[in-house]
């Protein structure tokens, strides 16, 4: 499964087998958390910041509900509710918090997307740093997927899918099409360790 599975070997605890990893970038309709759950030192705001860091995303359907959103919350002054459903302190929420993080807290050298590693006693996330490094974000438990896009997308497109947490959480991702299949292997081998 790709990418490179020497980015999650320094993760890997004594006797602990990894079973794959895949790229999977959280959805453009996940805000950013509140500030309890953010970096410290990092106090610059979101919704430019990730209309910018998402690009061409904005194009596809979901970038255009997130620019609606933020035009009625600059307009209304409310906002949408984002899709990570059982709180900030759940599985899903703590996976939104560290990848949102991740990715606003990026350089040059990092990357946009997240890792999801699955090993024979865990699922890690990990968030890229250069071609060849990466760093620990959290832990978490086993997951499986929820509708992997049921509306057509041209080819190449990023599809949205959910992952479910064992305690009931859920967060949208977005990921390659050519990795949804590797994503669908991992959370079937998730549940199984």
């Amino acid at each position: 499964m790709a990418p490179d599975r020497a980015l999650a070997e320094p993760w890997l605890r004594a006797g602990e087998e990894l079973l794959g990893l895949v790229e999977v970038r959280l959805s453009a309709l996940v805000l950013r958390p509140p500030k309890p759950y953010r970096q410290r030192g990092r106090d610059v705001d979101t919704g430019a910041e990730i209309a910018l860091n998402h690009g061409l995303d904005v194009l596809d359907p979901e970038g255009l509900v997130v620019l609606a959103g933020l035009t009625v919350a600059l307009v209304g002054g409310r906002l949408f509710t984002p899709p990570v459903r059982g709180g900030w302190e759940s599985t899903a929420g703590r996976f939104a918090a560290a990848a949102r993080e991740a990715e606003l807290s990026r350089t040059s050298e990092t990357f946009g997307c997240v890792l999801l590693a699955v090993t024979d006693r865990r699922t890690l996330l990990l968030k890229r740093r250069g071609a060849l490094g990466t760093d620990h974000l959290v832990d978490l438990g086993p997951f499986r997927l929820r509708g992997p896009g049921a509306a057509r997308r041209r080819r190449g497109r990023p599809r949205r899918v959910g992952l479910r947490f064992t305690d009931g959480s859920t967060v949208a991702v977005r990921v390659a099409p050519e990795r949804l299949k590797a994503l669908a292997g991992l959370a079937f081998l998730s549940g199984r360790g």
